[in-house]
């Protein structure tokens, strides 16, 4: 079935010019049209749900860039996210034709200033820049210029791709078509470090983290920066400068370590109890957050429907292994169940929590092991 998703409006550079008509001599709009086979259509999962915008591969076919808001809502980072390079359609694409990632990073300076002065402040767009990275290839990836801020502020021709959900100019819904500005040669003004705008260009909610694309004389063109912002009248850039491509050489030196721990100290649980019995196990030695997770546990039991079970992670996220039904079969037992997309970009150092509890009387639990087995990025 489509994935349903709600669209992650581009933040507002500046107070919105009402004037008309978008369309006319000057103005820089999206139209339709697959611009672009490095760009593609990005989802990820925040507190709200989910979330449509746009992302790149770019400078190594490993990594992805987009917008740090993409991922970071409410003082929480996203835990799932799917890619779709080059897709051009009506309608949503189908999440197994997605790539996942498998981690990303981003500048702690972007929370920082979010936290203290808000997403929609120039203080946040200047670290509104995100990679993703993977252990495979994503697709061809696009080439980038070293200092795009120069080259945002020159007379180069300039192209933004992306996917909106909605036209700034008119409001009409997008789909889920690749859109382009076309070329434009407005020069950027730089507002504060890496975050620049062009006047007279507009795109629409859902183009964030979508390429700004600049073009030499040979008619190759380049990735020079990613769209953060906007209004009816402007397009918020950050260009890409060297703290993104420093972290960008950070991800592609990312190696993944994989860390099991469990717990084998067997007990019964109480008949017919109200409260959980709670057995741990601890992680460590990672750098970064979860990538992937994979769970198993065993409880002898003459009818595995009495039971209610869960698994806590470090964050307190909540996994439910098993809740209490009619179900008249004996024993839970779960070998290498994968939980990871519950538990991804969650904190892969510290305790792990299975906690259980027989809710019926007559038939008596015992505990036998639960383990847990964290993939991640290493120190």
């Amino acid at each position: 079935m489509p994935v349903q998703v709600r669209f992650k409006a581009a933040k507002a550079a500046c107070l919105l010019v009402l004037a008309a008509p978008w369309a006319s001599a000057g103005t820089y709009y999206p139209k339709p049209g697959l611009f672009d086979t490095s760009t593609g259509y990005l989802e990820t999962e925040l507190p709200d749900g989910w979330f449509r915008g746009s992302a790149v591969v770019a400078r190594d076919p490993k990594l992805i860039y987009s917008a740090g808001h993409m991922l970071y809502d409410n003082g929480m980072w996203a835990t799932d996210y799917l890619f779709y390079r080059a897709y051009n359609g009506r309608y949503s694409p189908d999440p197994a034709n997605a790539a996942a990632p498998r981690g990303y990073r981003y500048f702690t300076s972007y929370t920082n200033n979010v936290d203290i002065y808000g997403q929609d402040s120039g203080r946040a767009f200047a670290y509104d820049f995100t990679v993703f990275y993977g252990t495979s290839s994503f697709g061809p990836a696009a080439g980038w210029w070293p200092d795009g801020g120069a080259v945002m502020r020159s007379d180069k021709q300039k192209l933004i791709v992306g996917y909106p959900s909605r036209l700034d100019y008119n409001n009409a819904r997008a789909y889920y078509y690749q859109y382009g500005t076309g070329w434009f040669a407005n020069r950027a003004l730089q507002t504060r470090g890496a975050y620049h705008y062009f006047k007279n260009v507009t795109t629409g909610g859902g183009n964030s983290g979508g390429p700004v694309f600049a073009k030499e004389t040979n008619g190759k063109y380049f990735l020079g920066g990613i769209l953060v912002s906007g209004s009816y009248s402007t397009a918020g850039i950050y260009a890409l400068n060297s703290s993104s491509n420093s972290m960008a050489s950070a991800a592609l030196a990312t190696k993944s370590v994989r860390a099991d721990a469990g717990n084998t100290d067997s007990v019964d649980l109480p008949d017919a109890s109200s409260t959980y019995l709670v057995r741990t196990t601890t992680t460590s030695g990672f750098s970064e957050n979860i990538t992937g997770l994979e769970f198993s546990a065993s409880v002898s039991t003459p009818r595995r429907g009495d039971l209610d079970v869960y698994l806590q992670s470090p964050s307190g996220r909540i996994r439910w292994v098993h809740k209490q039904s009619k179900e008249p079969a004996a024993d839970l037992r779960i070998d290498k169940a994968d939980y990871t997309a519950k538990f991804r970009g969650q904190a892969a150092n510290g305790v792990w929590q299975l906690k259980m509890r027989d809710a019926v009387s007559g038939n008596r639990a015992t505990f036998n092991s639960f383990s847990v087995s964290v993939s991640a990025s290493g120190e």
